[in-house]
């Protein structure tokens, strides 16, 4: 092990939200160190613990699809809602998109709308796409009725 990945690995242990981060991200996805989804859940734990909304993101990410742990949507849903309380646009996209499905929360147009908006205004682009294309539903249902 480099002794970068060592100062690193040490900074995670001490409880370092940024390295552990890092490290996460790396164990996540196998660069420089041996893929370990159940770490790197743990780095992203112990970050989100700190306040990352990155971490709480990603928690959600592998909450969703069990990835390090078993399948948990309506963790992951809360993961989420917690990263796109703390201005995570991606997040806000993510959970727009859970209750516009039903996943991992009751299905419901107005709080998957809200989400959108919050990821609209946070500068997500793909928001805007879903945010019209749930309004457009939404006004084909009204006709129907």
């Amino acid at each position: 092990m480099a002794t970068d990945e060592v100062s690193l690995e040490k900074r995670a242990v001490a409880g370092d939200a940024a390295a552990c981060m890092q490290l996460g991200r790396r164990l996540l996805r196998g660069r420089g160190v041996a893929r370990d989804y159940e770490r790197a859940l743990a780095c992203f734990d112990t970050a989100a613990r700190a306040g990352d909304a990155d971490a709480f993101y990603l928690m959600g990410k592998c909450y969703m699809k069990g990835v390090g742990c078993a399948k948990d949507p309506e963790g992951a849903v809360s993961c989420l809602e917690n990263a796109a309380r703390r201005g995570h646009a991606s997040a806000a996209l993510k959970l727009g998109a859970c209750f516009e499905q039903g996943i991992g929360a009751p299905q419901s147009d107005e709080l998957a709308a809200y989400w959108y908006r919050k990821a609209v205004v946070r500068g997500e682009s793909r928001a805007y796409d879903e945010l019209l294309r749930l309004s457009l539903k939404n006004g084909r249902q009204k006709e129907k009725a």
